[in-house]
């Protein structure tokens, strides 16, 4: 039985030229020593492993660069096309190779400190890209490519899903001592890569994104606050609601009027529907929301959902709105700059108004720390200019 990810529905922004490179390098390690490595008594290959008894420098940058047999590299090698493209768009090139090499160093001096056998392979560096990857893009589809004798089958899993338990099978694997796999190394990678990636998006070394890992925990925190606030006898959706008007919270007495009931009841629906992944219904029903209250603004993640959805449908004019609505109450969002480049981008080509256009981008352009995105940003003030 064979399973491995072949693709994702996150395109790349650039061509991933260090990634290639690197799984190019490997590859062609692997032709030119594959009949040697297994061969205990060649000596000449052997000393490129890194050996915990005898350890030399050059060998936690060697050993990555070995493998046994053509499982282990192609293993290795799928894992590291599919994630690797995305982590190098995120880190840049230079710092993605650094990160990279960091990782398969980091995992071999784990498994240094502890296992007494040697180690080759690129599985610790392919590791910490992984646990990179969970935190930089939790949310990511990956296609699965299954293949049992003679049935071939291709099913799609999200990347959070796929790598955790990835990470499980690897603890459970090392403490049940299953196969002569370098687990700890796997686990050391794991570790690094998650570490570093949790410290950039922290301390804004590395752009945030709407779904990064940061923000489904921020997103989980105000689910479960709302959940507490509720069973408190509370309704904190009325009391964040100026624009519901007479809509009292639990401390007041008003009565709700048959639209205001309506109201709110799409507010309920809408949060279904994004809890549900029905991206597309809860923009519609968005859109029915606005036509009974123009200024209802949903949660900060919630309204970005729904205006984003909005915006992949073509559908401009709502979509504007809802970015409108976004940046005037939730005017402390984390990447305001991504909400203006977008509407900038919509009242540019889509919905003519060139001077809030060249407003918003301008706004954004010396926060934009993607070099695509800054480039976006002047081609289209270029335009409206």
């Amino acid at each position: 039985m064979l399973i491995l990810p072949i693709g994702t529905d996150r395109r790349h922004r650039t061509r991933p030229w260090v990634n290639y490179a690197i799984i190019a390098a490997n590859v062609v390690v692997f032709l030119l020593t594959r009949h040697r490595v297994l061969d205990p008594s060649d000596e000449g290959i052997r000393q490129y492993f890194l050996d915990p008894d005898h350890p030399q420098l050059y060998q936690f940058i060697t050993y990555q660069f070995l493998h046994a047999d053509w499982m282990h590299i192609i293993g290795n090698m799928a894992f590291l096309y599919v994630f690797g493209g995305n982590l190098e768009d995120r880190l840049g090139k230079v710092a993605y190779l650094g990160f990279y090499l960091a990782g398969g160093v980091l995992a071999a001096l784990g498994h240094a400190l502890v296992e007494p056998s040697p180690v080759l392979g690129a599985s610790g560096a392919v590791a910490a890209v992984t646990g990179a990857y969970l935190v930089f893009f939790p949310r990511v589809q990956v296609t699965m490519f299954f293949w049992f004798i003679f049935y071939v089958d291709y099913f799609e899993i999200s990347s959070l899903v796929l790598i955790l338990f990835q990470i499980g099978t690897n603890v459970v694997y090392h403490f049940l001592g299953i196969g002569q796999v370098a687990y700890l190394a796997h686990l050391v990678g794991y570790a690094f890569g998650f570490g570093v990636a949790m410290v950039m998006l922290w301390v804004g070394l590395a752009p945030r994104e709407p779904y990064d890992l940061l923000a489904l925990l921020e997103h989980r925190r105000r689910r479960r606050q709302f959940a507490r606030l509720t069973k408190g006898g509370m309704a904190p959706w009325m009391a964040q609601a100026p624009n519901v008007a007479g809509v009292s919270n639990a401390s007041g007495g008003a009565e709700l009027t048959p639209a205001q009931r309506q109201v709110l009841e799409l507010r309920g629906q809408i949060s279904r529907a994004l809890r549900e992944q029905n991206l597309g219904h809860a923009a519609d029903l968005y859109g029915v929301l606005l036509e009974a209250d123009a200024k209802a603004v949903l949660g900060q993640q919630e309204q970005l959902d729904v205006a984003n959805a909005l915006m992949s449908q073509g559908r401009y004019d709502l979509a504007a709105k809802a970015y409108e609505l976004m940046l005037e109450v939730h005017g402390r969002y984390t990447q305001r700059e991504q909400v203006e480049l977008i509407l900038g981008l919509i009242y540019a080509r889509y919905v003519t108004d060139a001077a809030r256009a060249k407003t918003l981008l301008s706004a954004a352009l010396p926060k934009l720390t993607d070099i695509a995105q800054r480039k976006l940003a002047e081609q289209v003030l270029a335009e409206v200019a």
